[in-house]
């Protein structure tokens, strides 16, 4: 028996396969899985870019939100050179309230115009007669308006023998603008 054409008609076959494995797809297998990680990197860059132009797009809307609620709140703030105005406009809505303001007084110590801040509290004293519902609807509709801080003190005294039946002294605190810090901007 002749092995040696046998090893000749195998191993030319095997040899051919061998060299068409080692030059053709190992390179071109090593080519592929390079592309695969190119590509894959580039899905990952592709991500990172979509996921910041999402976070650019929130803080953009969160910067117009904050634009419009300072815009708001300059057109509804009053300057705290016409904080009377602004409390006699509080008074006649109590009045068409129901509820009978007899006395505002300033709180001396709250408007420091020497704050760095642009935004004052100042705080008055109000002294207020009317009825319970009719007092809650004002500070249901003070408290709805922009300037209105909140109630720091609060001492009501309930009378059956005399009209209207609940009376009170009310420390309400505002907010105001200090001059006209915002026209240029």
């Amino acid at each position: 028996m002749n092995f040696k054409s046998i090893y000749i008609w195998c191993g030319i076959p095997v040899a051919l396969i061998i060299i068409w494995v080692l030059a053709v797809y190992l390179p071109f297998s090593s080519q592929v899985k390079n592309r695969e990680k190119s590509l894959e990197s580039i899905k990952q860059e592709r991500k990172q870019v979509e996921a910041s132009i999402v976070t650019l797009s929130r803080q953009s809307k969160t910067d117009d939100r904050w634009k419009e609620s300072l815009n708001e709140f300059k057109a509804q703030a009053p300057l705290i050179e016409k904080m009377p105005d602004f409390i006699r406009e509080i008074s006649r809505s109590a009045r068409n309230k129901g509820v009978m303001v007899d006395n505002v007084a300033s709180v001396p110590s709250t408007i420091d115009t020497e704050q760095k801040s642009y935004v004052v509290n100042p705080v008055f004293d109000f002294d207020l007669k009317g009825g319970f519902l009719e007092t809650g609807r004002f500070f249901e509709e003070l408290s709805n308006r922009v300037a209105f801080k909140g109630v720091q003190k609060a001492r009501i005294s309930y009378n059956e023998k005399q009209y209207p039946l609940l009376a009170g002294k009310y420390m309400i605190e505002f907010k105001a603008l200090k001059g006209k810090v915002f026209e240029g901007k």
